[in-house]
C-alpha cells in the first residue's frame, strides 16, 4: 500500500500501525493521536494532505518518510502526480441559496479553546432550530469536519477571512464594514477592516496584496505590523491606495491604506478577470514586485491568489490539482506535468543558467577538485539538477560515482544547503538563485562561485545554447477563455524583467523586504541572475537539448512536448 496525499490517516494506520510512533514523532500535529476520542473521530476523515495543509507541513516530507518507513519508498514516484493530488471537497465560492433564508446564525468561536472541541461541535449542530445555523470560527481552515459534512450529506459553507481566521457555517454573510466616501477617510478610520500580520510564521506578503486588490474604490484597510515595510508601503502607493501610518508603540504599526474613488470618468472599467499566480521559488519577486505596479495589468486582472513558495512540490500540486492559472515554473517541471495530462502550455523562458557550485576555504577550478569534498545537493539524486551535474561530469570526462553527493533527509532543500554553507557546514553546496547569490554574500571572503553549470555546458556544446531554467507557464483554460489577459500579463511581464536588469539598485528597494535580505544583498543577486524572456518558440533548441539531458521520459517524448511549448 503506497501512502498518498488522498489516503486517510486513519486508513493508513489500520493496515500499518506502526507509523503511529512514526507520525508522533514526526510532528507535534499528530500527538493527539494518542488520544482515542480524537482518533476515532478527526482521524477517520483526515487525509495526509489534509495534516500537512493545516499544519504547514511538506506534503512531500511526511508521504517519502512514511513510505520509506513501510518499505513503499521505491514506489512512491510511480504514483506521480497521484501522490500530491487532494480529495476535492465540495464547496462554493458564492453564498448558497439556502444561506439567505437563514433566520439565526450561532457562533461558536475555538480559536482560544485548547482541548478537544469536536463533540462540543456536534452537540450545538443537535441542538440547533429550524432557520438556524452554526457558524464555527477558527485559526486554520478545518478541513477534516468539512470532510465529515460532505460524506454525511450536510450542508455548509466555508470560507477564509484571513490566514488566522477562518468560518465554517453549517445548516454567514460576512459583515461589510463600510467606509462614507463622502467623508474624509481620515476621519474614519475605526471602520478599517484589520489586517494584522504580527507574528505570523510565514511570509505575508501574499496575502497583504490578495487583501488590497480586494479593496472596492472607497473604501481601505489597516496592516497591523512589527514595522514600517516602506517597499510594501510604496508598492501600494503605486496600486493606488492613499496611505496614513501610525506608530502605536516600538513594536507595532497600523498603516491605513484607502482607495479613493477615481475623478476619471472618461474610463469605463470592466470586470476583472480573477487570477491565481504562482511561483516555485523566491527569485521571480523582482518581477512580480515591478508587475503589481503596472496600472494597466491590475485594472483588468484581481489576484484571487498569488504564492511564492520555498517547496517545488507545493508548487506542482497546484498545478496537477489546476488551482494555477499562471505559473513561473522550472522548465522541467513543467515538461514533466505535461507529459502526465496536466493541461498547460509555457509560454517563455525567463530564467537562465541558474545553477552554481560554491566552494568555502577552497576554490574549485573544475569538477576533480571537488573530489574528497561532500557536494550538498538539492532535492534528489532522481532530480534535474543531479541529471544535470552527472551529464556535466560524464562531458568533461569525470565519473560521477568517484564523488560524495549527499542529498539530505528526505531530500535537499536550497535554504537549508544555503544555511549550511552560510555557517561553515557545509564546504560544497549546488545552489539555485537567489540562495546562490545569498549564500556567497554572506558567508565571506573564503566563498567561492568556483564553477558555473552554464559555462560549462557551453562549453561542451562549442555554441552558445543556453540553460533554460525556468519560464512562464499558463492553464490551457485560462488561455483559451482570457487569450487578452494572458497576452497583457506577457507583456507587462516582459517590460518588468527589462526594468529590473536595467535598474537594478532601484529594484533591490523594491524587493529586499520581501525578500528578507538587505538592499545590498538582493542587488548583489540580481547581478549575477540571467533573467531573459524568450518565447519558447524561439528557444525550442535549448529547450531540447536541456530536456534530453534532466529527463530520460522528456527525451522520449519530444514530439509530444512540442505542443507543450508555444
Amino acid at each position: 500500500m503506497v501512502i498518498l496525499g488522498k489516503t486517510k490517516i486513519k486508513d493508513a494506520l489500520d493496515k500499518h500501525p506502526e507509523l503511529k510512533e512514526v507520525l508522533i514523532g514526526y510532528s507535534a500535529k499528530f500527538k493527539k493521536l494518542n488520544n482515542k476520542l480524537i482518533f476515532n473521530t478527526i482521524a477517520k476523515w483526515a487525509t495526509f494532505n489534509d495534516v500537512a495543509k493545516v499544519g504547514n507541513i511538506s506534503i512531500c516530507d511526511l508521504l517519502h518518510t512514511v513510505n520509506n518507513t513501510i518499505g513503499e519508498g521505491n514506489n512512491l514516484a510511480s504514483n506521480f502526480p497521484d501522490c500530491v493530488k487532494e480529495m476535492n471537497i465540495q464547496t462554493k465560492n458564492d453564498n448558497p441559496d439556502w444561506y439567505n433564508d437563514v433566520k439565526q446564525f450561532i457562533h461558536f468561536d475555538v480559536r482560544n479553546i485548547d482541548g478537544y472541541f469536536f463533540p462540543e461541535i456536534i452537540n450545538k449542530l443537535n441542538k440547533l432550530k429550524d432557520g438556524q445555523a452554526l457558524t464555527v470560527i477558527n485559526s486554520f481552515e478545518p478541513i477534516p469536519l468539512m470532510r465529515m459534512l460532505d460524506e454525511n450529506g450536510n450542508k455548509f459553507y466555508g470560507e477564509s477571512i484571513d490566514e488566522r481566521e477562518h468560518h465554517l457555517t453549517i445548516l454567514y454573510q460576512k459583515s461589510k464594514i463600510g467606509i462614507d466616501s463622502k467623508i474624509d477617510w481620515k476621519k474614519q478610520l475605526d471602520l478599517f477592516p484589520e489586517l494584522n500580520v504580527i507574528g505570523m510564521l510565514k511570509d505575508p506578503f501574499e496575502i497583504i496584496v490578495k487583501k488590497a486588490q480586494s479593496i472596492e474604490a472607497g473604501q481601505g484597510f489597516v496592516l497591523i505590523q512589527a514595522f514600517q515595510p516602506d517597499p510594501l508601503i510604496n508598492l501600494l502607493k503605486q496600486m493606488g491606495f492613499e496611505t496614513y501610518i501610525q506608530r502605536e508603540e516600538e513594536m507595532r504599526y497600523k498603516m491605513y491604506f484607502y482607495k479613493p474613488i477615481s475623478k476619471d470618468t472618461s474610463k469605463v472599467k470592466g470586470e476583472k478577470v480573477p487570477v491565481v499566480i504562482q511561483s516555485a521559488t523566491p527569485v521571480t519577486y523582482p518581477i512580480i514586485m515591478k508587475m503589481l505596479q503596472s496600472k494597466e495589468l491590475m485594472s483588468k486582472i484581481e489576484i484571487k491568489e498569488l504564492k511564492v513558495w520555498d517547496e517545488t512540490e507545493k508548487h506542482m500540486a497546484w498545478i496537477v490539482n489546476g488551482k494555477a492559472d499562471i505559473s513561473f515554473s522550472a522548465v522541467a517541471a513543467a515538461s514533466k506535468l505535461f507529459l502526465v495530462g496536466s493541461d498547460i502550455k509555457m509560454m517563455s523562458v525567463d530564467i537562465w543558467d541558474n545553477f552554481s557550485i560554491l566552494t568555502r576555504g577552497y576554490k574549485a577550478n573544475n569538477f576533480g577538485d571537488l573530489k574528497g569534498h561532500k557536494i550538498h545537493m538539492p532535492l534528489f539524486k532522481e532530480a534535474p539538477p543531479a541529471a544535470v551535474t552527472n551529464y556535466l561530469m560524464k562531458e568533461t570526462g569525470y565519473n560521477p560515482e568517484d564523488f560524495d553527493f549527499y542529498y539530505g533527509k528526505p531530500f535537499g532543500r536550497p535554504k537549508t544547503i544555503m544555511n549550511d554553507f552560510i555557517a561553515g557546514k557545509a564546504d560544497t553546496v549546488l545552489l539555485r538563485e537567489p540562495e546562490a547569490s545569498f549564500a556567497l554574500f554572506h558567508a565571506g571572503q573564503d566563498a567561492f562561485h568556483s564553477i558555473s553549470y552554464s559555462d560549462v555546458w557551453k562549453t561542451i556544446n562549442n555554441k552558445e545554447i543556453k540553460l533554460p531554467n525556468a519560464g512562464l507557464i499558463f492553464k490551457n483554460d485560462f488561455l483559451n477563455n482570457h487569450p487578452d489577459t494572458a497576452k497583457l500579463f506577457v507583456k507587462v511581464m516582459k517590460e518588468a524583467i527589462d526594468w529590473v536588469n536595467n535598474n537594478k539598485k532601484e529594484s533591490a528597494k523594491m524587493a529586499f523586504d520581501i525578500m528578507g535580505q538587505s538592499p545590498e544583498t538582493i542587488e548583489f543577486f540580481l547581478n549575477r541572475a540571467h533573467f531573459e524572456h524568450i518565447p519558447t518558440s524561439e528557444a525550442k533548441d535549448d529547450l531540447f537539448e536541456y530536456l534530453k539531458v534532466v529527463d530520460k521520459k522528456a527525451e522520449k517524448n519530444l514530439d509530444k512536448l512540442k505542443k507543450l511549448f508555444l
